[in-house]
C-alpha cells in the first residue's frame, strides 16, 4: 500500500509539474490543442497572454501525418486551417484576428492564391490587417507561412466563444484604400493593428516617387490609421519594417522616424531585408499602438510626437 501510494504521489507530482510548465510565471499559456500539428524545434503553435492569441507561423502540413500537402493552392488552404484550429481552441475565429504576416517565396505566384483562400475563409469580410512579403526561403523549401494574432477576451470567451463583433475595422477618411482580402487595421481592446503600410498617396491610390518621399508616405499612412483612433506615433509598441535594400533603405527609415518622431523616445522596432514586396515596392511598415479604449489622448503626454 504504501508502494502504491508513493508511486500515486510521484505521478501526481509529474503530472502536476508537466501542467505547471504550460503556464508561465505571469500567466502565459501554451497552446498544443488536440488535432493541431506538432512543433518540430524550439517552438511551440502559440501561446494565450490575457485577452490575445499569438500563434506561430502556420505552413501547409496536414496533421494526421506531419507531411506537407501536396499542391500549391491546397498548401496555402492547410496553412490557414492549420491557423484556424488553434485559433478556436481558445475561443476564437478567424474574424477576429488583428494582424497576419504571410509569407510566401514568390509575390506574383502566391499572392492570388493567399488572397482566394482567405475570401474563401472570410466570405466577405471584413478581413484583418495583414501584410504579405516575398522572403528567399522557408523552412523544407516551402512556400508560405502565415502567422496570426487573434483577440479573445478570456472573460468573454469564458462565457462563449468570441464574437466578431469584438474586433473593430478601421477604415479611416483620407486613408488608402486595401486592394486585396486585408484591411487597414483593427482595434481589439486597448490596442491598434495597423496592417503592413506602403509609400502610397491616398489621394490617387499609386505609389509616391522618389525613395525619401515613399518612405516618409509610409510612415504617415500608419500615423493617419493610428490617429484615427486616438494614438499618436509616441504610442507605437512595436514597428516592423520590410526593406528590399537594407544598406539603401535602412538610412531613409532612421531619417523619417527622427523627423517624426523627433529626439525620441523611438518604438521598438526589427528591421529586415527581404527578397520582394508587393508590386516590386522598397518598403512595408506595420505598427501595433497602445491607446485604452474611451480615453481621451493625452497631449501634454504626447507633445513631442508630430
Amino acid at each position: 500500500m504504501k508502494r502504491l501510494a508513493l508511486f500515486a504521489w510521484v505521478m501526481m507530482a509529474v503530472v502536476g509539474s508537466a501542467s505547471a510548465q504550460q503556464v508561465s510565471p505571469s500567466g502565459v499559456k501554451t497552446l498544443a490543442p488536440p488535432g493541431a500539428i506538432k512543433p518540430t524545434g524550439t517552438w511551440n503553435l502559440g501561446t494565450r497572454a490575457g485577452d490575445f492569441v499569438y500563434i506561430a507561423g502556420m505552413r501547409g502540413i496536414d496533421p494526421k501525418t506531419d507531411t506537407l500537402v501536396e499542391g500549391e493552392e491546397a498548401r496555402v488552404r492547410q496553412a490557414f486551417l492549420n491557423m484556424k484550429l488553434i485559433a478556436e481552441s481558445e475561443g476564437t475565429t478567424l474574424r477576429d484576428a488583428v494582424r497576419l504576416v504571410v509569407y510566401v517565396t514568390d509575390m506574383f505566384r502566391f499572392r492570388p492564391l493567399v488572397n482566394k483562400i482567405q475570401a474563401e475563409l472570410w466570405g466577405q469580410g471584413p478581413y484583418p490587417p495583414r501584410t504579405i512579403v516575398e522572403v528567399h526561403r522557408l523552412n523544407q523549401d516551402d512556400i508560405v507561412e502565415i502567422e496570426g494574432t487573434f483577440y479573445a477576451p478570456a472573460a468573454k470567451v469564458a462565457a462563449q466563444p468570441a464574437s466578431p463583433g469584438l474586433v473593430k475595422t478601421l477604415a479611416p477618411a483620407g486613408a488608402i484604400k486595401p486592394t486585396g482580402t486585408w484591411n487597414l487595421g483593427t482595434r481589439a481592446g486597448d490596442y491598434i493593428y495597423i496592417a503592413g503600410m506602403r509609400g502610397i498617396d491616398p489621394k490617387t491610390d499609386t505609389l509616391i516617387q522618389g525613395d525619401e518621399a515613399r518612405v516618409r508616405q509610409a510612415f504617415l499612412n500608419m500615423k493617419l490609421i493610428a490617429e484615427s483612433e486616438g494614438a499618436t506615433l509616441r504610442d507605437a509598441a512595436r514597428l516592423v519594417v520590410y526593406v528590399t535594400d537594407m544598406f539603401r533603405f535602412r538610412p531613409l527609415v532612421n531619417k523619417i522616424q527622427s523627423e517624426l518622431w523627433g529626439e525620441g523616445p523611438y518604438p521598438p522596432r526589427t528591421i529586415i531585408e527581404v527578397h520582394r514586396l508587393n508590386q516590386d515596392d522598397i518598403v512595408e511598415v506595420e505598427g501595433t499602438f497602445f491607446a485604452p479604449a474611451g480615453k481621451p489622448a493625452n497631449p501634454r503626454a504626447n507633445a513631442g510626437a508630430r
